[in-house]
């Protein structure tokens, strides 16, 4: 009875410690995609409304994507965790399960990503994308010289 309630009282202890704290900052966890990311130039890269809607509605339904192939890869990490935190009573048949499951959303996370660039590039004219390729890369050389700069001072 003993451990019965000390089990209970540590997975409401999980809950109000770790699981609701990281329910509550779910919005902070959105991913970003290769559209987020245009659709941040999309000044820059003169994008038309047309295009603007394309790219906003082809964003979220990749991020709802994302968001949920993430989640489960967090579930089968967590399940790998636990079951390999106890040798003794490790299951290896359904650890290398987990684990095979666990790198194919990873994997599906990753042509998610592909395709939303393909997406992109249907989307975008040839001009626009070779703008987009010289915006991307200024924005890359000052986010590297950041850290060099706030280091010296």
């Amino acid at each position: 009875m003993n451990r019965l309630v000390i089990k209970l009282m540590a997975v409401i202890f999980f809950i109000f410690t770790i699981a609701i704290p990281a329910l509550l900052s779910a919005d902070n966890n959105i991913p970003t995609t290769p559209l987020t990311r245009v659709l941040s130039y999309k000044t820059g890269l003169e994008l038309t409304d047309s295009q603007v809607k394309k790219l906003t509605i082809l964003d979220n339904t990749i991020k709802e994507k994302m968001i949920q192939t993430r989640a489960q890869a967090q579930i089968r990490k967590q399940e790998i965790d636990k079951f390999t935190s106890n040798w003794n009573m490790m299951n290896g048949t359904a650890c290398c399960r987990l684990v095979k499951e666990y790198f194919q959303f990873v994997a599906e996370l990753k042509t998610l990503e592909l395709n939303a660039i393909m997406q992109v590039r249907a989307v975008l004219t040839v001009e626009q994308l070779r703008k987009f390729n010289e915006l991307a890369s200024l924005e890359s050389m000052i986010l590297d010289l950041e850290p060099k700069i706030s280091s010296s001072f």
